[in-house]
């Protein structure tokens, strides 16, 4: 896409975003926007190609990275000091994260991972031998885990 038509479509978003809410929001929306716009950047730059621009808001949709793990982590780590919150969640977030990890291990315990662990362990201990979080065989797993846990949770 030509950057020009990008950048006046997100100045468009801003001046339409500008005309609802307070003279205060606008800035701390502007910063949120340009800080998640930024984010994206670095994570296409870091090896996950697809990885999409915000919404007006400065939130990412939902996605499938077609990487692995570890590359989008390893993306993630490098890029989150970008983010206004510095990759820092809040605590509302950090539970959703948790319910959504519980029943992803939940699913890969069901489905030829018995032994792996809730993700409060996760981290504090290694994985059990017999679990190559690289496989193919784990990712498809892992990631119809992902979708499952997503819809149970009512997660876009």
């Amino acid at each position: 896409m030509d950057p020009r038509v990008l950048l006046l479509a997100f100045a468009l978003v801003l001046l339409a975003a500008a005309c609802g809410s307070s003279p205060a929001a606008h800035p701390a929306a502007s910063a949120r926007v340009s800080h998640s716009l930024a984010f994206a950047r670095c994570m296409r730059a870091h090896g996950v190609a697809n990885f999409p621009d915000p919404d007006p808001q400065g939130n990412f949709p939902s996605f499938s990275t077609g990487v692995s793990k570890q590359a989008s982590s390893a993306a993630n780590d490098a890029c989150k000091h970008l983010l206004s919150s510095g990759g820092t969640a809040t605590p509302l977030e950090r539970q959703q994260k948790l319910e959504f990890g519980v029943k992803v291990a939940e699913c890969l315990r069901a489905h030829g991972y018995p032994n792996f662990p809730d993700p409060a362990h996760l981290g504090q201990q290694a994985l059990p031998p017999g679990i190559d979080t690289s496989s193919p065989q784990f990712q498809a797993v892992e990631t119809t885990c992902e979708v499952r846990a997503r819809k149970a949770l009512g997660l876009p």
